[in-house]
């Protein structure tokens, strides 16, 4: 896998070195909250064990997010339940904080979207959110990804149920997908 890029943004493997920080951001509240089917924070032992059987497990491909001025690691991106035979895998990303509401989400998602339809036979390539998510269904709606599904009561967190939706974007959409790109490009 060679590093992915757009203006703003760099998206590369992660090596053993970028260990430290995605283990910070397994455990804040806001990974927790939006990206993780896990609830409690790990120590780093733990941690790097968890991360290996993921990514020997069912996550296809994990990227640490970089904005360019600077090389700074401001989220991560991956892949997960890769289905080669009927076409279909998962996406997941994860901006903190201060980075968010700026398109580098965005941008990081759609430009990991158009690798794997250039590089996959995909059919559709889904996103999950969580109702409370607003910020995420916003953008996905903006991008005219297709609601595919809605779980009823799907995640508990923090004493109460809330729904899962699934969205879908579909090969037919890719030339979409890099105009929607280059014009998140153009943000500062």
């Amino acid at each position: 896998m060679s590093i992915l890029e757009t203006r703003r943004l760099r998206l590369r493997p992660i090596e053993e070195k970028d260990f430290l920080i995605l283990h910070r951001w397994r455990n804040e509240k806001e990974y927790i909250q939006m990206c993780s089917n896990r609830r409690n924070p790990v120590n780093f032992e733990r941690f790097v064990v968890e991360l290996k059987h993921d990514l020997g497990k069912n996550r296809h491909l994990q990227l640490l997010i970089e904005v360019k001025d600077g090389n700074t690691p401001i989220g991560t991106i991956f892949s997960f339940d890769l289905n080669s035979i009927d076409g279909y895998v998962f996406i997941a990303t994860y901006i903190i904080g201060e980075y968010q509401k700026r398109g580098y989400g965005a941008e990081a998602s759609i430009l990991f979207l158009c690798y794997f339809f250039d590089h996959f036979p995909l059919h559709k390539i889904y996103f999950e959110t969580f109702e409370y998510n607003q910020h995420s269904l916003s953008t996905l709606r903006t991008a005219e990804f297709i609601e595919e599904g809605r779980f009823k009561e799907h995640r508990f967190f923090e004493g109460k149920r809330y729904d899962v939706i699934r969205f879908a974007a579909y090969r037919s959409c890719l030339m979409k997908m890099k105009k929607i790109l280059f014009r998140l490009q153009a943000l500062k």
